[in-house]
């Protein structure tokens, strides 16, 4: 194997590993907390507390409507027992049943909305709470393929790590040196030769350079971007 064919490798491997570790990190994340188990939670939380101020609501009407009806008979027994013989109190009891009558109506009125309310707060919470159930038993159906998956990625770093240290080992430190800076300016220090093109910069390389590429004993380097040229099935 030559130098250029060794740093490719090493290229590969490096982004093999890479990409394990974002693949890793992903399946870790996904087992810490799901994003659609956390938004149904948080959602049937905010249900069930604007639920319970609605129930609060409810309950402070229906004490408003009890005073009030109760205000109303006590009225309407003092209108009937006769005990009030002055025509300015009967007037003045008169005018206030009437303003206990209309005041009993509209709490009546509220309290029937927020019933219908809470009735219909009541099967949103229903609706939610089965939505939770079934997120939540996706979510725990889904946890042992994760963690399979996540001992596969894992076995395949170490696997990939320990190639990767024999192959760097193998590659004279004075060609790793190069190797290192032109991946440090560059972001990749080799580029595969496809279609006659280098993989680095994209642009076409001259036929001259090309052919002599593919029978060249020594390594070459792109003229435009200065990577180190690899190509499959060089002869």
């Amino acid at each position: 194997m030559d130098m250029v064919q060794a740093l490719f490798e090493l290229q590969e491997m490096e982004g093999d590993l890479q990409k394990s570790k974002t693949d890793l990190a992903e399946v870790v994340s996904r087992l810490d907390h799901n994003e659609g188990v956390d938004k149904s939670r948080d959602r049937s939380a905010r249900a069930k507390q604007a639920f319970a101020r609605l129930q609060m609501t409810q309950a402070e009407l229906d004490v408003d409507v009890q005073a009030t009806t109760a205000r109303l008979k006590e009225l309407d027994k003092r209108l009937y027992s006769g005990n009030t013989v002055a025509s300015k109190d009967l007037l003045a009891l008169q005018h206030e049943i009437k303003f206990t009558k209309e005041k009993q109506a509209d709490l009546e009125g509220k309290l029937l909305a927020k019933m219908e309310q809470v009735e219909a707060g009541q099967k949103a919470i229903a609706t939610i709470d089965a939505e939770l159930a079934s997120v939540e038993s996706a979510r725990e159906a889904e946890i042992p393929t994760l963690q399979k998956k996540q001992e596969q990625l894992e076995q395949h770093a170490k696997e990939v790590a320990l190639a990767y240290q024999s192959a760097e080992a193998a590659v004279a430190p004075s060609d790793l040196k190069t190797y290192r800076v032109l991946q440090k300016s560059k972001g990749t220090a080799v580029a595969q030769v496809d279609r006659g093109l280098c993989s680095g910069c994209i642009i076409a390389i001259p036929s001259r350079e090309l052919q002599m590429l593919r029978t060249a004993t020594t390594p070459m380097r792109c003229s435009s971007c200065g990577r180190f040229l690899f190509i499959q099935g060089r002869v």
